[in-house]
Formats: C-alpha cells, sequence, structure tokens
C-alpha cells in the first residue's frame, strides 16, 4: 500500500530561486504541491499560483492552494488547504463553487471533527515531531496522531517534522499520508 507525501512550499527555506526549487521537487513525485506562500499578496499569491499551478500540470502533479480562497475559485487547482479560522468564517454555500478537494489544518481531535463537520474532505494534523516551523512548541507525537486517525471521520495526514525514513510508524499510527516541508527543500537542493 503506497503512503502518499505530499510538498507544502516555502520559498524561504529554499536556496535557489523558487520555481526552479519546484521544478527540482516536481522531478522527485510528490503526491501533490501545496502552495503555502501566506505573506504573500492575493495579487502576488494568484501570480504564483498560476506559474505553479502550469508546472505541476505540466509534471502531473496535483495542486493544492492554501489560505487563498479567491485564488482557488478563480484558477481551480486540485485543492485548497484551509487553516480552521478561514474554513470557519466560509459561507456554506462556497464548495457549490469550487470543485476541487478540501483540505483542513487542525491541532486537536475536536479541529478534525469541526472540520469533517463543515465540509473538509480530508486534515492534516500537526506538528507530530520536533520542527524548526514551531520552536518551544512541544510536539503532539505518534500517540495522539493514533488516537486523532482512529476517531477522524476523514483521511488524516501528519505533518511536522516529517522525513521519509518516519513513514513506517506514521502509517502504523493509521495516517492516511503525510505532508513535509523542509525535506522537499533539503533533497532536492543542488549539492554545493
Amino acid at each position: 500500500m503506497s503512503f502518499p507525501l505530499f510538498c507544502i512550499t516555502n520559498r524561504h527555506l529554499y536556496s535557489m530561486p523558487f520555481l526552479d526549487q519546484l521544478d527540482r521537487i516536481l522531478t522527485l513525485r510528490p503526491a501533490g504541491v501545496i502552495l503555502r506562500e501566506k505573506d504573500l499578496s492575493l495579487e502576488e499569491y494568484v501570480s504564483l499560483g498560476r506559474q505553479v499551478l502550469e508546472k505541476c500540470r505540466r509534471a502531473g502533479v496535483p495542486c493544492w492552494f492554501h489560505t487563498f480562497v479567491e485564488a482557488a475559485l478563480e484558477l481551480e487547482p486540485e485543492g485548497i488547504q484551509l487553516p480552521m479560522p478561514v474554513l470557519r468564517a466560509l459561507p456554506h454555500r462556497w464548495r457549490q463553487k469550487f470543485p476541487g478537494q478540501v483540505g483542513a489544518s487542525c491541532h486537536s481531535l475536536e479541529e478534525v471533527l469541526e472540520a469533517a463537520w463543515l465540509g473538509a474532505d480530508c486534515c492534516t494534523f500537526s506538528h507530530i515531531y520536533p520542527t524548526r516551523c514551531k520552536p518551544g512548541l512541544a510536539p503532539r507525537g505518534l500517540e495522539q496522531l493514533r488516537q486523532v486517525c482512529a476517531q477522524s471521520p476523514i483521511p488524516v495526514y501528519a505533518l511536522g517534522g516529517i522525513t521519509p525514513e518516519k513513514v513506517p510508524e506514521l502509517k502504523e499510527a493509521g495516517a492516511a499520508g503525510a505532508v513535509m516541508m523542509g525535506w522537499w527543500g533539503t533533497v532536492a537542493s543542488p549539492t554545493p
């Protein structure tokens, strides 16, 4: 049984221009690319999203947007990943306008259950392991991931400190797959 590994982007972690790094990442065939770049304006995100979507489609890799609902409605990527406050604030009928999958970014079982009730197709649960993105914040750990996966009505993807070496224990905990940020930049970067 395969275990999907998604890439969630953070252009600030890459040592080369973002679109060049994306080309390298796409050669590694992630299960999907989630364009996270939340610090951009809507206009900047739409412009970058258009380029990323084109590259992903050419490579046959699903593209998901993150946070920017307006961009997703305009460009129709395969999915959108939403922080819980964004998902909660959306009008109920917005899903009728978006043909793709909807994921929610969750940090507790209560949020996972709420995300499912709000119509999310899947969710991330984070962070599982220590990560540089969340210094000083204790990771949720495998036991909490196991409990969430056992009670979730939607697929749960592990996020935070993930590397491919951790896949066996994530599978054993019941995760549907994993989402990695930092690893894609290190493995796909050229060696000096």
